[in-house]
């Protein structure tokens, strides 16, 4: 069974930064370095006969450093995209492999420029006939609306848990992400995977969205507009709510 998908990609550079850190791949799209945005969101409408792939990624690192990795990851899901009509591979085998792949590009551009730290988050989705895989790294998060309730379907890489336990308020530490160095760790994206439904919605976003809207605000804007619409929506609420950091989000819809 196949389904035809809407989607929409926007990037907002936000109200405190002079560099978007964030990027995307959407449509076999991304952004340059350097960018500021997108000024228009980016629409898309597909057939899941064939793989559909989008993702973002939120670079860390400062200056120009998450904005370098953010665009090599997105290059590196360009290119292993174009590779599914040679290789026989499961979506989960193709989201493991891909983030194996970006991890590498990312640690040789640390060693290359002798930097401390650098990377990027990664959220990501793969349809194919009536399935979805999702796959995450970091706090870039994924949400599915189905049945009037919107949930988040990935898993927040942080250590939030641990420091709210212990009465410790501050921004979250990324547990993992893409640049996580090997000799230090091994990368552990969360992947899982599920069956599509008409009228599904699925939402990617970095926390410059999530940090400024609620759920609920989010699922206001998203149930009741166009794919496009809602982008521009979204983006703008940050906006107007006087977001600083960078946002970037991905809205699909199920027909």
């Amino acid at each position: 069974m196949v389904f035809t998908l809407y989607a929409s990609c926007g990037s907002f550079i936000g109200n405190a930064h002079n560099n978007n850190e964030d990027n995307f791949y959407f449509n076999k799209k991304h952004l340059p370095i350097p960018n500021r945005g997108l000024k228009n969101p980016l629409k898309f409408k597909g057939v899941t006969e064939d793989p559909i792939v989008f993702a973002l990624f939120d670079g860390m690192g400062g200056e120009c450093k998450g904005e370098e990795a953010s665009c090599l990851a997105s290059e590196v899901f360009s290119k292993e995209f174009k590779k599914l009509d040679e290789l026989a591979l499961s979506g989960k085998e193709f989201m493991y492999e891909t983030c194996e792949k970006a991890n590498a590009a990312v640690n040789e551009l640390r060693i290359k420029k002798q930097l401390n730290s650098v990377g990027t988050t990664v959220a990501a989705v793969y349809f194919l006939h009536d399935e979805v895989v999702a796959c995450n790294m970091g706090d870039s998060k994924i949400f599915r609306v189905r049945d009037k309730k919107m949930l988040q379907i990935s898993e927040d890489h942080t250590d939030e848990k641990i420091m709210s336990a212990m009465g410790i308020k501050k921004k979250p530490v990324l547990l993992q992400y893409i640049g996580v160095p090997d000799t230090e760790m091994y990368i552990e994206p969360y992947i899982s995977k599920g069956d599509i439904q008409s009228k599904d919605i699925y939402v990617l976003c970095s926390d410059g969205i999530t940090d400024v809207l609620d759920i609920n605000e989010m699922y206001e804007i998203i149930c009741n507009n166009s794919v496009e619409e809602a982008v521009r929506q979204l983006l703008a609420e940050v906006n107007k709510k006087d977001g600083a950091d960078n946002a970037t989000v991905i809205v699909i819809k199920i027909a």
